[in-house]
């Protein structure tokens, strides 16, 4: 049984929870190889690109995709969506019979 003259230890802070910035080490290797990272972006509704030049041309094939990704932090996908259009316009009835490979 110790003594009362044996001495307790100092008792310090204990654990802090929350108090460390531990840096995601995911998006860190993105940013030294030169991306550009966006944290906590939200799309705002409506917001939208301009819409596309009228045709000159007598055919015309244009294709468009969307890809909306939710990553995790430890670099796994949460979400990962796309989203696709494609759009033929003739101008020219008698340049309607082609076939698009």
């Amino acid at each position: 049984r110790p003594t009362s003259s044996a001495t307790a230890p100092p008792k310090g802070l204990g654990m802090q929870l929350g108090k460390t910035q531990k840096t995601n080490q995911f998006l860190e290797s993105l940013k030294a190889e030169g991306e550009v990272i966006l944290e906590d972006v939200k799309p705002i509704p409506g917001q939208s690109r301009a819409p596309a030049p009228i045709p000159s041309d007598p055919i015309t094939l244009t294709v468009e995709e969307k890809i909306n990704v939710t990553l995790k932090r430890d670099g796994g996908l949460s979400n990962f969506d796309v989203q696709g259009t494609l759009s033929l316009q003739i101008l020219n009835k008698e340049d309607g019979f082609i076939q698009v490979q």
